[in-house]
């Protein structure tokens, strides 16, 4: 049956109202098929009524839960929900199609449609654009976020304390007072100010104040007393009313500010007469004052140095990002501590040992920053000194380690006791080309590493020349015409050559000045003093050396040689160790091994010098023939074996 004329205009009529209002009407059959689509559901949809099955729903119009990624199941939509009987009220869904690219929240309600015998013969639903307002939602939720993360995140240690019957509750605090009370604050949370600060009434007072008041207020807290971390503190305590009912106290740990304003006024009183040079600029490095040390060290007087900047001293001596982590340094507040290499109006390089001190005002602002500047050149040379002494002291030990020697028949041993790190002393064993042993000793005049390099170029020219010649004078001859070229007036070597035949039991030998060696029987008796057979090495050009008659060795006969620095040791009196006290103690333990010897000498010289400081180099060569063994033969170095020594 047709209409009348009069439903027609009935339909006509509600869809006219429909369509001007202000929320998306949309009607479907119970298979889901679009009746009506209001005009304002198909602005908030972006899509009119399509002729598709409800389960692409979701598909076509994009249907999405309120993360804006999940889609939202078409079966459960509000609309298909309504069809089967459920009344949905206000759903959240958001909408985003290639209509509606930027997308919009949208509340529906469905409502199920039945006829007069309740039977469900289709739904409608309800759209709300509510865009703006999730939107406006989620921006206060950002914003609350942000301002959250803002206080968290504030430098300075912050708490809040809400207002609640007459007293004030702890309720949070930042990052930064978390750590300023070493991760204790949470104790704290829900704790009064009755409770926590009875033993400072000010504080209470200054809360109730601020609240009261509606103000801003300030105070600095002397020798305050953490609880949370067992120190006293120097603080300012900032407090700021926040309506409706919360204070938010600030705490600013002014403690190191405090110890730099003590040791800057005692500066300022030591200042002028320091002999550290001292130097104050402004914040951005220009110089404002020097102290007298500054223009002594430096050379710069007052006038050049003032509005300059320290750059003045620059050497070139350290890269650019040196002077970059300086300034970070200072410029957060803090001290620099360092050595700085700097220079001079005149260009000379000097050594510093730089303390640079940041200056603040009240309000813990940068104000000036003061450097000590203490000269420390002399003591970097020293430290440079003593470097390469112990370098030529290693060489040195090292080359006495390598002179040791064992031949059959015979105790050799050598020891050297230097007076400094480094010795001119020198003692060596070694072969020669006619297959004899050299027993060497040898002094250079004065010690310390002068000596030491002297001595260790007489030791590589000896054994180089050892290679060809054999004969101890003509060793001496080549020795001093070389030593002649490179000594200059003030220094000259003694030293001893004595040639050993082991197969014979004979020496003979060549002193270039060196001190008289001792020739013992097995009984002790002084039987030969080996006087020096020549002037000492170095100071006259092609001088001639003499050697020694063959002497002849018997078993159990002891050759000492030693240096200076045993018989010119002196006690408290001057009293000189001298020779007939060496020779005694010999005698006394000639039949102690040549090592016990030796160290048992070497511990009277220092007994008898009643333990004073070393004055010079200790050496000694103990040479002691031991008694004839049918073995020795057998047991020379190879060099001797098959061979008959030259005896010249």
């Amino acid at each position: 049956m047709k209409p009348s004329r009069y439903s027609q205009h009935q339909y006509y009529l509600l869809k006219s109202i429909l369509n001007k209002l202000n929320e998306g009407v949309v009607v479907s059959d119970q298979k889901g098929k679009f009746l009506f689509f209001n005009a304002m559901a198909e602005e908030i949809l972006g899509i009119g009524p399509k002729n598709v099955d409800q389960s692409e729903w979701t598909t076509i119009y994009g249907c999405y839960h309120p993360d804006k990624i999940t889609p939202f199941p078409s079966d459960k939509l509000p609309l298909a929900q309504a069809i089967q009987g459920k009344e949905i009220i206000n759903e959240l869904i958001f909408i985003k199609n290639p209509q509606r690219p930027e997308g919009r929240f949208v509340e529906v309600s469905s409502y199920p449609l039945t006829d007069r015998h309740h039977t469900v013969i289709g739904a409608s639903a309800i759209l709300h654009d509510v865009t703006t307002i999730k939107q406006a939602e989620i921006e206060k939720q950002q914003s609350e976020a942000k301002i959250k993360a803002q206080f968290k995140g504030f430098p300075i240690p912050t708490y809040v304390w809400q207002y609640a019957n007459n007293d004030f509750v702890l309720i949070d605090y930042n990052q930064a007072a978390d750590q300023f009370t070493n991760k204790n604050a949470r104790q704290f949370i829900g704790h009064k100010i009755s409770e926590l600060f009875a033993d400072l009434p000010e504080v209470i007072t200054d809360f109730h104040r601020c609240f009261h008041e509606k103000t801003t207020l300030n105070r600095e807290m002397m020798s305050y007393w953490m609880r949370t971390t067992k120190q006293k503190k120097e603080m300012i305590f900032n407090y700021v009313y926040v309506p409706p009912d919360l204070i938010v106290l600030h705490t600013d740990d002014i403690t190191e500010q405090k110890r730099n304003l003590i040791t800057l006024k005692k500066l300022s009183n030591a200042v002028k007469q320091t002999a550290d040079s001292v130097i104050i600029t402004d914040k951005e490095g220009t110089i404002e004052y020097v102290n007298p040390a500054f223009e002594k060290t430096t050379g710069y007087s007052r006038s050049e140095a003032l509005g300059k900047t320290p750059r003045l001293l620059k050497s070139q001596k350290h890269p650019a990002n040196f002077y970059i982590n300086l300034w970070n340094t200072i410029l957060s507040g803090q001290s620099y501590r360092g050595t700085i290499i700097n220079k001079k109006k005149n260009g000379e390089i000097y050594w510093s040992e730089q303390t640079i001190t940041p200056m603040k005002d009240e309000s813990g602002n940068i104000t000036n920053f003061v450097s000590v500047l203490k000269d420390i050149t002399e003591r970097k040379q020293k430290e440079e000194q003593e470097f390469q002494l112990q370098l030529a002291s290693e060489v040195q030990q090292r080359l006495n380690r390598k002179a040791k020697i064992s031949v059959p028949g015979f105790d050799i041993q050598g020891i050297n006791f230097p007076a400094v790190e480094t010795s001119g002393d020198y003692f060596d064993f070694f072969w020669l080309a006619d297959s004899s042993l050299a027993i060497v000793i040898g002094d250079v005049s004065g010690h310390g590493i002068g000596s030491a390099l002297i001595m260790a170029e007489t030791r590589a020219y000896l054994r180089s020349f050892a290679k060809i010649e054999s004969d101890p004078a003509m060793l001496l001859n080549r020795l001093n015409n070389e030593l002649v070229n490179d000594l200059d007036d003030g220094h000259y070597v003694t030293l001893l050559v004595a040639r050993l035949f082991p197969q014979d039991k004979k020496m003979d030998y060549a002193s270039a000045g060196h001190l008289p060696s001792f020739h013992f029987n097995g009984e002790g008796e002084l039987i030969n003093t080996m006087e020096s057979t020549g002037i000492p090495l170095g100071i006259i050009k092609n001088y001639q050396y003499q050697k020694s008659d063959l002497i002849q060795l018997e078993a159990n006969d002891i050759i000492a040689s030693l240096t200076d620095g045993i018989s010119e040791a002196h006690n408290a009196q001057y009293q000189q160790f001298g020779f007939d006290r060496t020779c005694n103690i010999i005698r006394l333990h000639k039949k102690d091994s040549a090592k016990q010897i030796i160290k048992r000498l070497y511990q009277e010289v220092r007994s008898f010098s009643n333990a004073t400081t070393q004055e010079d180099d200790i050496t000694s060569i103990i040479c002691k023939v031991q008694a004839s063994n049918e073995s020795d033969q057998a047991m020379l170095p190879t060099q001797f074996k098959g061979k008959k020594q030259r005896q010249r």
